[in-house]
């Protein structure tokens, strides 16, 4: 990688973990996708129950099957067949349990976490429930700003994830928001944590690469 190049992932990683660490957030900067899933595993350690979100970002780590192997009681919604009781069960469970995994749709560096839902269990145990909870994130999810985080979200994360749900919405055939009204629509609740929510630990790890959506 070009020095220069370097150099200016380094002034955005730290000026986004600083910013983190200002609002209340534990940040950590990693070089690799095996040193973030070991220290998840150390986060973990005294956790019985783990819940993981939908999210491509944390099972890219293959911290999953680890977490297993330790003996955690997994809670992972995506394992279930969708709409079933028993689906919807899993999704409340992940707001009890002991260490919730999951991605934001983008981090600002002013240390402020963005997410947008369509049913809201992420955000649900982000903020309130677990407690202790961390964020993985990619490079490709640091923003300049809440403006810049909500065109990324509109632009590059909504419409590739309503692609990936094989969704009939309008952003999937145009690849950009039309803050549509069609009844699959996604993109229904919005979350802006400026400073960590008072009862719950928030990490969140940095990763050096593209990762996710």
């Amino acid at each position: 990688m070009d020095e220069f190049v370097k150099n200016h992932q380094k002034i955005v990683f730290e000026t986004t973990a600083n910013a983190l660490e200002k609002n209340g957030f534990k940040a950590i900067l990693v070089n690799s996708r095996e040193e973030a899933a070991s220290k998840i595993l150390e986060i973990a350690k005294d956790c019985s129950t783990v819940g993981i979100a939908g999210t491509h970002t944390v099972r890219a780590l293959d911290v999953l099957p680890k977490l297993e192997q330790a003996g955690k009681k997994m809670f992972d919604h995506w394992k279930l067949k969708p709409g079933t009781p028993e689906e919807l069960e899993c999704r409340k469970n992940q707001t009890q349990v002991d260490l919730f995994l999951v991605s934001a749709n983008a981090v600002t560096m002013d240390g402020e976490i963005v997410n947008r839902d369509g049913c809201g269990n992420r955000i649900n145990a982000m903020t309130f429930g677990p407690p202790k909870v961390v964020i993985v994130i990619g490079k490709n999810k640091i923003t300049a700003d809440l403006e810049s985080a909500f065109s990324r979200i509109e632009e590059i994360a909504a419409p590739i994830r309503a692609m990936s749900l094989n969704r009939k919405t309008p952003c999937v055939k145009t690849g950009y928001c039309m803050d549509c009204d069609s009844p699959e629509r996604i993109c229904r609740i919005t979350s802006i944590m400026h400073k960590r929510p008072m009862m719950t630990d928030i990490t969140v790890i940095i990763i050096p690469e593209d990762l996710g959506y």
